[in-house]
């Protein structure tokens, strides 16, 4: 917003609940506002305000009455149900507040993980710590000290791993919240369930550096907040210079950083010995010489056997995730570091560069060199 204030020659003010005194003399000529349901003057403020406005979060009661850039949490949704679904997750399951179930309902992480997850014939379970039922589902009282319950997700946290872990086959975690996220991590590591293996986590936050603060490193994913603002910033101008702009616009900004890490970025099943086997490729995977019959070999089974072994517990075959794994390797030293191609070919178990390639390509859309130059991955 700044960015582009600055561009366009604003003056900007930024006001909060800390200088309530000052909007009863402030007289802008428009406002953008990003303001929650437990702000009530700055809601207030806001409804009362006759001048442009967009807003980068819906006033509740107000959602059709002022233009909205909003970040695309379904698109969102989306992405970290792809994730846990390529990784073999079964079981999906949502943390967050209850009102993604109804605010901006075609825009919502819970939508987003449906849509995808209902294509595969998952169920998404979703855990809410503002609802009674929710204390109720996991043997609690609810006792409400607070609109959201996050503080006491202390007592809830345990509560719901016991929930999640009655049921042998791995669950994937999205939480709307970092801070919850990685409370949750160390509450799971604490009772010695192994991460990821059993619990999957991942979680949405402002700063993707905040996963790495964790004992087990947290998967994020990062929403481009500056261009949600740059966006919203150039819908203002365009009302401030007469364009009319009717009141229920929307727009989505889908723009982000998935950063896949330790709490999620392993292929999980139920079955012991396939487990054990993704163990070893996980290991080998990145040698040249690494095959499926070497796998067979190591535990003193026929390749038809394993093949057969992993397409009923993971819908796939060895090669396929011997790929992935050098793929996915692959990928991170291309984003993140500055080696040369051909080092990262031999690195990472390919035969040459054109495999690399191939691989690449298949996976996130683009050749290597189109994807260092983007910084991050979306897909």
């Amino acid at each position: 917003m700044m960015r582009f204030g600055q561009q366009a020659g604003w003056i900007c003010q930024r006001h909060d609940r800390d200088s309530l005194d000052r909007l009863a003399t402030w007289d802008p000529d428009g406002v953008l506002f990003q303001v929650d349901e437990f702000d009530p003057p700055l809601l207030d403020f806001i409804r009362k305000c006759e001048v442009p406005k967009v807003g980068l979060r819906a006033i509740p009661g107000q959602e059709d009455r002022t233009p909205l850039v909003l970040p695309d949490l379904s698109k969102f949704g989306q992405m970290v149900a792809q994730h846990f679904l390529a990784s073999n997750y079964r079981r999906l399951c949502y943390l967050g507040p209850s009102s993604d179930e109804t605010s901006h309902a075609s825009c919502t992480h819970v939508r987003g993980m449906r849509e995808l997850a209902k294509s595969r014939g998952i169920e998404v379970e979703c855990i809410y710590p503002d609802r009674p039922e929710t204390w109720k589902a996991l043997g609690l009282p609810y006792r409400r000290s607070s609109p959201t319950g996050w503080d006491r997700f202390w007592e809830l946290g345990p509560a719901m791993i016991g929930h999640l872990v009655r049921d042998p086959e791995p669950v994937g975690i999205f939480s709307a919240f970092v801070e919850p996220a990685m409370e949750l991590l160390e509450m799971i590591d604490e009772r010695r369930i192994d991460i990821p293996r059993q619990i999957g986590m991942a979680a949405q936050t402002e700063d993707g550096l905040a996963g790495m603060v964790t004992k087990i490193p947290l998967t994020c994913i990062v929403p481009d907040y500056e261009c949600q603002g740059f966006e919203a910033a150039r819908l203002l101008d365009r009302m401030l210079n007469g364009e009319p702009v009717p009141p229920d616009y929307r727009k989505f900004v889908s723009t982000c950083e998935f950063i896949s890490r330790e709490s999620s970025n392993q292929i999980v099943t139920s079955d012991a010995l396939v487990r054990e086997m993704l163990e070893h490729i996980r290991k080998h995977a990145l040698r040249f010489d690494y095959t499926p019959n070497a796998l067979a070999e190591a535990y003193n089974y026929s390749l038809r056997l394993v093949q057969i072994r992993f397409r009923k517990a993971l819908g796939r075959g060895v090669a396929e995730i011997i790929r992935e794994h050098r793929t996915n390797h692959a990928s991170e030293l291309i984003r993140r570091t500055k080696l040369p191609m051909q080092q990262i070919v031999t690195e990472c178990g390919f035969s040459d560069h054109h495999q690399l390639e191939r691989a690449v390509k298949k996976v996130f859309g683009m050749n290597p060199s189109s994807l260092r130059r983007s910084g991050s991955v979306t897909k």
